[in-house]
């Protein structure tokens, strides 16, 4: 790739650092400025590339020397994209990048944000309050007039202090918007297009539909075509995608605009972010199991009030009530900011009866809990609610080291549990468009307007349950508003949820975190190509595809069957043509190279029985292997493991239940051999045991494999909803 050299400093990102370094501190603004720095070398250089250089970088005209008039209506490989995570400040990093671009000459800037205005303006106000260089506008400015806009307001400052529009995904913005780009000819300048949660509204969502009955039948989706004419008017461009969740863009084909050529940045957030590792690793303490029928008791009473008007709280519901009051009651005391928020949110379901239900259950509780500390209730209630606070006591002191006694938290919670005694409802109905918080404590209620790019303020304990049967991974992905930097928080923060939803988000961190394997160190480039191995299912977007469902098999990892078939009559005639396959592979430390199309066929006798949410499955292993094969793979090694110590009789380990084998059905030490001199090619590495009944076999020797993947700039994805 050219590499044109760029200005690194100037007035407007200066500013801005200073700024920033008093928000966030000195070394996550410095960061911060170091990705923006990535972020726009990739963008000038790119452009460079495909437009030819002096445009744009060190020493450039900020106009466009020769405009672009390939074949292609949008230039193939100016398409990029910045990976952050959940809540990580993705906002700030656009924000840098920004204002480093503008001491690269690049001239307009669009900014697409979510179809939400209240999201809309928020993000608008962001840029607005925090750059200070360009002209600066949204949509509201342009909508009654679009061609005076552009002559009084774009014309004036587009080549000489540059201009940022904001427009919301709306069709009638970007219409607007269209007509302010081709009045003011802003194809002659550089342009950046910056497009907020890219997955989300900007891609075809009638990509299937044409694929089943063409393009000539079904036109394309209102959004993706506006943005592609804008796309087109302003040709001589970088269009970067900023999302967490960029799944559905990476399965786009090579040739869709919206397949990103290049990882603009993958930014690693400060060490104060909060995300899934804090709460879906094995034995986190930040994550309470609640159990899922009080999920579903809530929803099942749609509103309907319980005779005698008493409200039974649910168990799991009243701990994480108990613990938010606690917590946010010790951070008053102990904190120096007078009117510093601390947020309760309760997430279970996106119908507003359920939101009326739990704000009834809530308020009860909080009444109830009031009178009792007070000792306004019967001597009875008032133990019981001590018992409930010294639970929760308990709990944040497992995190907690600086705790009150209960005593001194019971005394001010006194004081403060009135200011919430009515929950506030955040959906559809609710006259405000965004939270409106109080000092202090705040219990929230809501659901699908708590979704992508919605931060709540000083989120302390979340209680979570959306459960919808079909999952889409980066729908659930955003859910996770419980991520984001508030370290001040983090020893009394705490996610109460069902245990299948937090192994769905256990499993959706650890596929999120495969694919950035996968994207790996090259990043300029990217060589990552999903292949999807879910059978006839081919999606092309977020919306199609399925439940936590979807996950990908790890760049050099090891996989097995956690539940392998062993009884003598499930396995012994294919047992049989397993021999005949291996007769020849004796030696115990031999990798030997065979045809990729060997593994595949002695995989074809092997059977097990498919875990949820496990990796292996037989015919996706076969399946994938295949599509390696495709891709022009065609060898790879095969490993036969006897028992050495054994004279070859065979291994003697003894059988075990899914999941509780470590490194699979042997020595770790094969596979690491295999990922250490093999990671070009897939390893099959197969072990015969002895199969003895007294090791829990089935009386009867059985073949186990056991497949180190390639370390290869490509993922296999899957869709677990298939194997059901």
């Amino acid at each position: 790739m050219t590499n044109t050299p760029i200005e690194n400093n100037g007035d407007c990102i200066n500013r801005l650092i200073k700024r920033l370094e008093k928000q966030i501190g000195q070394k996550e603004a410095n960061q911060l400025k170091e990705t923006a720095i990535e972020v726009v070398q990739n963008c000038v250089n790119v452009y460079s590339e495909n437009f030819g250089a002096g445009d744009v970088g060190k020493n450039s005209t900020g106009l466009v020397k020769q405009l672009y008039k390939g074949q292609d209506p949008i230039p193939n490989g100016t398409t990029g994209l910045i990976y952050g995570r959940v809540q990580s400040g993705k906002t700030n990093t656009t924000i840098a990048t920004l204002a480093l671009a503008h001491e690269n000459n690049f001239r307009c800037f669009i900014i697409l944000t979510s179809d939400n205005t209240w999201l809309g303006k928020q993000t608008a106000d962001r840029f607005n309050n925090q750059i200070k260089g360009p002209a600066f506008f949204d949509w509201e400015a342009w909508k009654k007039d679009p061609d005076g806009f552009a002559e009084t307001k774009v014309i004036p400052y587009i080549k000489d202090r540059g201009i940022v529009l904001v427009s919301t995904k709306n069709v009638h913005h970007l219409e607007n918007l269209l007509k302010v780009l081709k009045k003011a000819k802003v194809k002659y300048v550089p342009t950046l297009i910056f497009d907020d949660e890219a997955d989300n509204a900007s891609l075809n969502t009638n990509e299937s539909k044409q694929a089943r009955q063409g393009k000539d039948t079904i036109s394309d989706s209102a959004i993706f075509e506006k943005i592609g004419g804008i796309r087109q008017e302003v040709s001589n461009h970088i269009y970067i995608q900023i999302t967490a969740t960029p799944q559905s863009l990476l399965l786009q084909k090579l040739s869709h605009p919206c397949k990103p050529k290049f990882c603009a940045a993958l930014p690693k957030p400060g060490v104060s972010y909060m995300g899934g590792e804090l709460f879906f690793t094995e034995q986190s303490n930040y994550s309470c199991i609640v159990d899922a029928e009080e999920i579903n008791l809530l929803k099942k009473q749609k509103g309907s009030i319980n005779p005698g008007n008493q409200w039974i709280i649910p168990e799991g519901l009243r701990l994480a009530l108990c613990c938010f009051f606690l917590g946010s009651t010790y951070k008053m005391l102990s904190s120096d900011q007078e009117d510093a928020k601390y947020s309760f949110l309760a997430h279970i379901c996106y119908k507003q009866d359920i939101h009326s239900v739990l704000e009834k259950v809530i308020g009860q509780f909080v009444i109830n809990l009031d009178k009792a500390i007070r000792e306004k209730s019967s001597e009875t209630e008032n133990k019981q609610a001590r018992k409930w606070l010294e639970q929760a006591y308990e709990e944040l002191n497992k995190t907690a080291n600086n705790l009150p006694t209960l005593d001194e938290l019971i005394d001010e919670l006194k004081s403060q549990i009135g200011s919430v005694i009515t929950p506030k409802i955040i959906n559809a109905n609710n006259p405000d468009k965004q939270p409106n918080y109080n000092p202090g404590m705040n219990i929230l209620i809501g659901g699908n307007r708590l979704g992508r790019g919605v931060t709540i303020d000083g989120l302390m304990v979340t209680y979570y349950g959306r459960d919808p049967k079909q999952k889409m991974i980066d729908t659930v992905h955003q859910h996770a508003r419980m991520y984001g930097y508030r370290p001040q928080l983090k020893d009394v923060t705490r996610l109460f949820l069902p245990e299948h939803i937090l192994k769905s988000f256990r499993s959706i961190h650890e596929a999120d975190e495969a694919m950035r394997q996968a994207i790996g160190d090259d990043i300029h480039n990217i060589q990552l190509q999903p292949v999807w191995i879910g059978g006839n299912l081919k999606p092309t977007r977020s919306n199609v595809l399925d439940p936590s469902v979807i996950d990908v098999l790890v760049p050099g990892s090891l996989v097995f069957p956690q539940n392998p078939a062993y009884k003598k009559e499930e396995i012994e005639q294919n047992f049989g043509e397993i021999e005949k396959l291996l007769i020849n592979y004796q030696d115990n430390d031999l990798y030997d190279e065979v045809d990729i199309d060997f593994i595949i066929k002695i995989l074809g006798y092997t059977k097990s029985y498919y875990v949820p949410s496990e990796k292996w499955e037989d015919k996706r292993i076969i399946k994938g292997l295949t599509d390696m094969k495709s891709k022009g793979m065609t060898k790879g090694r095969l490993n036969v493991r006897r028992g050495e110590r054994n004279h070859n009789q065979g291994l003697d380990m003894a059988r075990k239940e899914p999941f509780q084998w470590m490194f699979g059905f042997g020595s770790g030490r094969w596979s690491i051999k295999a990922q250490q001199e093999y990671t070009d090619i897939p390893t099959l590495i197969i072990c015969y045991q002895k199969g003895d009944k007294n090791k829990g076999w089935g009386g009867h020797p059985i073949y186990l494999p056991m497949l180190v993947l390639p370390k290869q700039k490509f993922v296999l994805m899957f869709n677990y909803a298939e194997d059901e």
